[in-house]
């Protein structure tokens, strides 16, 4: 489960930060709308076997993990990079401002929840 979980943040953190980056690229470069068409299912897929992975994971020591000051951080931290994605589901296609704000909010949730994640061992 530790392997899968590890393997889906490689797919998630590894499609969103390039996702994320073109993105932030100001016009005149290419349009971000292909690269964003190729990696947001390999992000979601990513996802998908991170949360699964880690559910498992934390049903086998649930009451540690509750009392645990960054994995609460880390769950809340998810949440917002997922609401974040939600609501910018054509991220690529925003005007440029909002584009920005969207991309560099996903650039600081998704490897603060990364980090929170791998202090839960630490504390």
């Amino acid at each position: 489960m530790n392997a899968g979980h590890i393997f889906g943040l490689a797919l998630l953190i590894g499609a969103v930060v390039p996702m994320d980056l073109r993105c932030l690229r100001r016009h005149g470069h290419p349009d971000p709308v292909a690269t964003v068409r190729l990696l947001r299912p390999v992000a979601a897929s990513g996802f998908v076997l991170a949360a699964t992975c880690g559910a498992l994971l934390f049903a086998t020591q649930a009451t540690d993990y509750v009392d645990n000051t960054f994995f609460r951080i880390k769950i809340v931290l998810i949440a917002v990079a997922v609401l974040n994605a939600a609501l910018h589901p054509g991220l690529a296609r925003l005007p440029m401002a909002r584009r920005r704000m969207a991309a560099l909010l996903s650039l600081a949730l998704w490897p603060a929840a990364l980090i929170c994640g791998r202090l839960i061992a630490y504390s």
